[in-house]
């Protein structure tokens, strides 16, 4: 992995980068564990809000509205050095939705969407119920893993 980069594209609640870098690079580190097949030359973390997803959510996966969060994995073009790269759309107005309005739980929902995201770049699904819980054990044990819970939402 070469490069894992924050994006900010949401200005409702402040965020903390550097601490949600270090959640990201542990992540990754998870996902490297558990797929060594994969090589990812860049990932890009998008943070963004509901108007923000939705015409995201819309022209990837054909959903109308907002959602939580998208993973969308590109492979390496012809000529291009070696490995995929890919974005993470993780939604902070859905997260401090979740979390009650609460910084703590917000930030554990959003962790928890990031998560769910670098489990999708693993090539795990989760479009059935045994696969969904399957899913969700191996990302509560990453966030477990990573010293989770930090405050992204300060």
């Amino acid at each position: 992995m070469n490069r894992l980069r924050i994006r900010n594209r949401q200005r409702r609640f402040r965020l903390d980068r550097a601490a949600l870098l270090r959640l990201g690079r542990a992540l990754m580190a998870c996902a490297a564990r558990s797929a060594p097949q994969r090589v990812w030359r860049e990932i890009d973390i998008l943070v963004v809000d509901d108007a923000g997803i939705a015409p995201i959510n819309a022209a990837a996966m054909g959903h109308d509205g907002p959602t939580d969060v998208l993973t969308l994995a590109y492979e390496a073009i012809p000529g291009e050095p070696e490995g995929a790269t890919a974005e993470l759309v993780v939604n902070a107005e859905r997260a401090w939705q979740q979390g009650g309005g609460r910084r703590a739980e917000a930030s554990r929902e959003l962790a928890l969407y990031l998560a769910h995201a670098f489990d999708h770049l693993c090539g795990h699904d989760d479009q059935t119920p045994a696969d969904r819980r399957s899913m969700r054990r191996r990302e509560w044990r990453w966030l477990r893993q990573t010293g989770i819970p930090e405050t992204f939402l300060p």
